[in-house]
């Protein structure tokens, strides 16, 4: 699993990547955010891994466009939620089984 944090500041770099490649940390995160999204795109628009996350200050217009269609978790609001998607456990437990029906057929 990938937590994408997903901040105002995110999302001005990766979307004017050409105004901010003057150091390794934003040439990084932009490299890293494409190969995120190609991965998102090879995997047919589903998504197996990632997690985004906003963080104080983001709104959901800074998740990326590839993003928008997938479970967007706000940090600490949904903390509980991150956990169990981290730890992979189920929120809601199906209850059990329970006996099937007897049919009784009646003639008519």
């Amino acid at each position: 699993l990938i937590i994408i944090v997903i901040s105002p500041k995110y999302h001005e770099i990766v979307t004017n990547a050409s105004f901010f490649m003057e150091n390794d940390e934003t040439l990084n995160t932009v490299y890293i955010h494409k190969q995120l999204q190609n991965e998102f795109i090879q995997n047919g628009a589903r998504n197996y891994r990632f997690i985004p996350i906003l963080f104080p200050g983001a709104k959901k217009c800074h998740v990326p466009s590839w993003l928008q269609s997938t479970q967007i978790f706000t940090w600490p609001r949904d903390r509980d939620d991150i956990l169990r998607r981290l730890m992979r456990v189920e929120k809601y437990n199906p209850p059990p089984i329970g006996e099937l029906p007897t049919i009784v057929s009646i003639p008519i």
